[in-house]
């Protein structure tokens, strides 16, 4: 809808209105027909294959989505969540399973946002002005952003300044950034640029002090007591 309203897509507001509607729809309502599907005798899948189940869920909104026009990012939330509340067995089936297909999925995303990263790019493209607000990002925006997140919590002053660093996982910028430049609107290239640099920055800031401060953490625990 931002993408919409920024020129990047000559849809109206009424169908974006309904794709998000159609991929909410599709998200709850493809999940629970074939949990309870499974759970017929002649239909339920071997304890080997189970993880499997919610491979093909995914696959079966991926396609939908494409055929219907409805909001894919949506209609993968939304089954996530079905999937995990009246079927919580194949969440713990497909806990481990997928993972692996994330990360791979990651991997692959990450492949293909680092290849548009050249020198040139950083820094033959971006004015000092992007670098005072990718670094501004970094260390002011998302701090602040969580320290009043944190307000009222009891949690640890030391895990709030943690968690301040390096914030919640923010492979999701990959992607949007990708979906950005693809749309073509006005200020696509510049705002890809801002974006790109933040998350090379932050790769680079989070990856060297991660376990600085995870070994903050490891001599905080108390010994163990053999048994």
């Amino acid at each position: 809808m931002l993408l919409a309203l920024g020129g990047g897509t000559d849809v109206g507001i009424g169908v974006l209105a309904e794709e998000i509607a159609l991929g909410l729809l599709i998200g709850v309502l493809v999940p629970l027909i074939i949990i309870w599907l499974e759970r017929l005798p002649f239909l339920m899948a071997t304890k080997g294959l189970q993880p499997l189940v919610a491979v093909s869920i995914g696959l079966l909104l991926l396609a939908i989505c494409l055929v219907t026009g409805a909001n894919l990012f949506l209609a993968s939330f939304s089954a996530g969540i079905t999937v995990a509340t009246p079927g919580p067995g194949f969440r713990e089936e497909f806990e481990q399973f997928g993972e692996l297909v994330s990360e791979l999925l990651k991997l692959a995303a990450i492949l293909v946002f680092g290849a548009l990263i050249t020198p040139t790019f950083l820094f033959g493209e971006i004015a000092w002005a992007g670098w005072v607000f990718a670094v501004l990002a970094i260390v002011a925006a998302r701090p602040v952003a969580l320290l009043v997140s944190f307000l009222g919590t009891r949690l640890p002053i030391k895990e709030q300044l943690a968690a301040m660093w390096f914030g919640p996982k923010g492979f999701a910028s990959v992607v949007y950034g990708l979906l950005v430049l693809e749309s073509g609107m006005k200020g696509a290239d510049e705002l890809f640029h801002l974006v790109a640099l933040v998350i090379v920055l932050s790769i680079l800031a989070h990856s060297s002090t991660d376990v600085l401060v995870a070994r903050q953490f490891d001599s905080q625990l108390p010994p163990t007591t053999p048994t």
